[in-house]
């Protein structure tokens, strides 16, 4: 992420008005904008300040400097960052529910939860929780990076006292909440159990897989979903709804000691009790919930905060059940609800008192249930997608809950992902089971439509009138059709600009806005930190080489290579066959064509092109019998991705790129 490249810094900006009718605006809201903004006012009471009552209370002191920054000196986090954000009139660029939860999310520092917990909450994307026990901390959710949970450490000492880390509980599988764990404790204490590492069953496998497997298109998408390249500011990024940003700095993943599986699970940390919720499968595929009796306290995770949350997330990842939500929540409220004084959750800020933390579980429950419910009842009259995403609306008594707004799901995408869950991608029309795809439709609707005048006429008219969605999608089509169309691109431009200053979404606004920047020159942003394939086990490294594999250099090549990694007596076989590769036990006298004999970390670094089995050998590092060219020519089969590829116009295919296998950064 570079936030230097803003808007204009580095690109080619085109002229702002075309032949089909006047100047179009350029990060000024039209008339139209404004008036949907407006029904925002009407329609939630903004007079209801119990949220930044919520948000503010039990603050203790936050840091005199606003910058983290890291070891060279660069900034992770500028808690300053949203600083902007003031005032009860949000400007007409933005759209005013969201305009106040970025007021919510900005705030930040080192807050009192109830006796004995404490949150640092603004540091980052996520907050990070602290217990205080019997000798030390224990720590919940230690961020993204370790220089902003090292900050907030630090702080909390300053203020609390010192005391040192004792344990540390990841709630869940998502980067936010366990890769600044590095900032508080270290994988010798880990290893050496001087520190707990508590977290859900499938922890580890989630935490790897969700941002390798597709892990470059995700990261590519996040780029949009988070504003990455946009400007923090009125006409640009206001946070993400979920927080206010992400942190840019260290990222590590140390491995859990300890492994909670069952629902009831009891667990005393540092005379600390924990009794355990398993919740797999809502918010992340390992997760759960827990609760603290001597405290009456209930750590939610992230599956009750102040939002609606994904059950589809944009940067992509699989579709979460609402019903297996829901009926998390019902368990939550059934083992906890009577029982807890406080709940506190890994975003957002805590609620107190018995009845406010079971109105708010269970409202947020219901919402899940109605979406997942009133999406199966229209799917069952015949309605697709997003006939039902236009169709559904929240009762009043659900939607009208600041925490039930889509700040960063929302309503419309998660109706999509419910469809989807249940009945998949197709929609039943026969028409549309086997349609020509994006660029070859779009010259065939710009042909059908009248040529590109003709489109660039219509899509004005549209815009004209506020119609930006179809001004958006119409003239799409001619930016497929003719990807260096200036006009076409400025109008389409144009009318997803408009949509990002009505979207309540931060993800839809971002997603929008960042669309309309590459549309006007901007060159993509810098690729995110590409998957280290030096730590991966070897069953997930050779998943994704295997992803990598190019059938067309592959088509009618065999091979079997022999693996002796880390000097271990269980040998294996890598096979190629049928442009697939697997890695399986080694048969006895089997005929290989090579042998290797390597740590497993080598191993990862030649198969990601960080390292060359001749350098290997050389050194000494890599031992081989056979054909010792066969891993060399595994390793010239392999595609490398680039990250910058296109997501508002035709993917250009590009050669000689590094692989920039990029992790998706915050994985909610």
């Amino acid at each position: 992420m570079n936030k230097s490249l803003l808007r204009g810094s580095l690109a080619v900006l085109f002229a702002t008005s075309v032949s089909h009718g006047a100047e179009l605006p350029d990060g000024k809201a039209t008339e139209h904008t404004k008036r949907e903004n407006q029904k925002y006012l009407k329609m939630l009471d903004f007079n209801d300040k119990e949220e930044f009552e919520l948000a503010q209370k039990g603050f203790i002191a936050t840091l005199d400097n606003p910058l983290i920054k890291g070891k060279d000196g660069k900034t992770v986090f500028s808690l300053a960052a949203f600083d902007f954000v003031k005032g009860d009139t949000a400007p007409d660029t933005t759209n005013p529910s969201l305009w106040r939860q970025s007021q919510l999310t900005r705030i930040h520092g080192l807050f009192k939860v109830t006796d004995k917990i404490y949150q640092i909450r603004g540091f980052d994307l996520s907050n990070m929780t602290l217990i205080e026990g019997k000798t030390g901390w224990i720590l919940i959710d230690p961020l993204l990076s370790a220089e902003t949970a090292a900050a907030g450490l630090k702080l909390a000492n300053d203020k609390l006292g010192q005391r040192p880390v004792k344990a540390v509980i990841y709630t869940h599988s998502h980067v936010d909440h366990f890769a600044g764990a590095g900032g508080v404790i270290t994988e010798a204490d880990a290893k050496s159990k001087k520190v707990q590492v508590i977290a859900p069953e499938g922890f580890m496998e989630e935490a790897v897989s969700e941002n390798l497997y597709a892990g470059n298109a995700m990261g590519r998408r996040a780029d949009y979903m988070y504003g990455r390249t946009l400007q923090n500011s009125p006409i640009g990024n206001l946070g993400t709804g979920l927080g206010p940003g992400t942190a840019i700095g260290s990222t590590t993943l140390i491995p859990p000691n300890k492994t909670i599986k069952k629902t009831g699970e009891k667990l005393t940390v540092d005379g600390v009790e924990i009794v355990f919720q398993m919740a797999p499968g809502t918010e992340a595929p390992s997760e759960m919930l827990f609760y603290f009796p001597q405290m009456k306290a209930l750590c939610l995770s992230e599956d009750a905060t102040s939002t609606m949350h994904n059950l589809y997330t944009l940067r992509g990842a699989k579709v979460r059940s609402p019903a297996v939500w829901t009926n998390a929540l019902s368990e939550t409220l059934s083992m906890f609800g009577s029982k807890a004084d406080v709940s506190f959750a890994s975003h957002h800020w805590p609620r107190w008192g018995n009845a406010k933390v079971v109105e708010h579980i269970s409202k947020q429950r219901d919402m899940y249930k109605f979406i997942n419910d009133q999406t199966l009842r229209l799917a069952n009259q015949g309605y697709d997608a997003e006939e039902i995403a236009e169709k559904i609306k929240l009762p009043d008594t659900l939607a009208k809950e600041f925490y039930n707004r889509g700040y960063y799901g929302s309503l419309n995408h998660n109706v999509k992902a419910t469809f989807q869950l249940y009945l998949g991608f197709y929609n039943g029309n026969p028409a549309t089971l086997h349609k020509h795809p994006r660029t070859e439709a779009a010259k065939r609707y710009v042909a059908a439509i009248g040529g590109a005048s003709k489109v660039m006429k219509v899509g004005r008219e549209a815009f004209d009138k506020g119609d930006y969605r179809w001004t958006a999608e119409l003239v799409n089509h001619l930016v497929y059709a003719e990807p260096d169309n200036k006009e076409a691109r400025q109008l389409q431009a144009a009318a997803l600009e408009q949509l990002g200053f009505q979207a309540e979404s931060g993800p839809w606004r971002d997603v929008y806005l960042s669309g309309a920047a590459e549309l006007r020159g901007r060159v993509p942003g810098e690729a995110t930190p590409f998957v280290d394939t030096r730590t991966l086990p070897l069953a997930m490294l050779i998943d994704y080489t295997g992803m990598r594999l190019n059938p067309e250099k592959t088509a009618g090549k065999s091979m079997k290579i022999g693996l002796a990694l880390n000097n271990s007596k269980e040998k294996q076989t890598l096979e190629l066959n049928n442009s697939v590769l697997h890695v399986r036990k080694a048969i006895p006298n089997e005929k290989l064509d090579a042998t290797y004999t390597m740590s497993s970390s080598d191993f990862g670094a030649v198969l990601g092109g960080m390292e060359s089995s001749a350098d290997l050998q050389k050194s000494g590092k890599l031992k081989s019998t056979g054909k010792t060219g066969a891993l060399n020519e595994l390793v010239s089969m392999l595609d490398t991705f680039d990250h910058s590829f296109n997501l508002i116009a035709p993917v250009v295919e590009k050669t000689g790129k590094s692989d920039h296998m990029a992790s998706a950064e915050a994985s909610n």
